[in-house]
């Protein structure tokens, strides 16, 4: 008994140490959880380079599971990484909330992707070449210097809200940009269809003055317009939906 106690004693470790510093039996395979349908490919695959070059061979290599962790936070698409952990020696399992590509802000540098939160996404696009989403103009406050960093300022939280507003509607598609650029002089938006009617819709949802009609009579409005002619904008050059008349010019 103490010849055996004795060999394991020396075996054991010598058994961890060397699974610990073996070569892995096959390339690491990285599994994006939850992956949305619309990440970039070069964005997935460099995701999955970072967090591969972070770990080590070892299986019980546990600095390597959180330096992969902090890449795939700093990667900018996860509004949240829970964990990164092993399923297998070769398989690294990465689960965490996806951001949502949300708008568009637009600015003299191009048109910057952001999710509903306001962070700011690894994508920028030439003006007037980004995706089919909602453009914000007329932003003044800076754009973050970081990767997956909020845009403060309350006009970007309130253009965000006012996308939310339209993200189900049948006509959104009609809905081109929101513009904030009286937002910091008087506190109101301005909204631009696809066929460039101004509609002027006021002070943010919920903010609105005694004399100003809430959003959802605007919203109101809106659908009625969509509903008789196929047009929110009715084809007018131009609507005031603050008042109990809706003015086209």
């Amino acid at each position: 008994m103490g010849g055996v106690a004795i060999a394991l004693a020396v075996t054991v470790p010598r058994l961890l140490n060397s699974t610990a510093n073996a070569t892995l039996p096959a390339p690491i395979r990285v599994v994006l959880s939850g992956q949305p349908t619309w990440l970039p490919k070069d964005e997935r695959a460099a995701i999955e380079r970072g967090i591969i070059k972070s770990l080590a061979s070892s299986p019980f290599d546990r600095d390597g599971l959180i330096a992969a962790q902090d890449v795939a936070t700093r990667c900018g698409w996860y509004s949240d990484v829970q964990q990164v952990h092993r399923a297998n020696v070769d398989e690294v399992i990465v689960e965490g909330s996806w951001a949502i590509p949300c708008a568009l802000v637009c600015d003299a540098d191009g048109e910057h992707l952001v999710d509903t939160r306001g962070r700011l996404l690894p994508r920028t696009y030439p003006t007037g070449r980004g995706p089919k989403l909602l453009r914000i103009n007329g932003v003044t406050m800076p754009r973050p210097t970081t990767i997956g960093a909020q845009w403060t300022g309350d006009e970007i939280a309130t253009a965000l809200t006012m996308a939310t507003l339209f993200s189900e509607r049948k006509w959104r598609s009609q809905i081109a940009a929101v513009d904030v650029s009286s937002w910091t002089t008087d506190g109101t938006v301005t909204v631009l269809s696809n066929k460039n009617c101004k509609i002027i819709w006021g002070r943010a949802p919920g903010k609105e003055t005694a004399s100003e009609v809430p959003a959802t009579q605007k919203l109101a409005v809106l659908e009625l317009a969509f509903a008789k002619s196929g047009r929110v904008d009715t084809g007018a050059a131009e609507l005031d939906l603050r008042g109990d008349l809706t003015c086209a010019r």
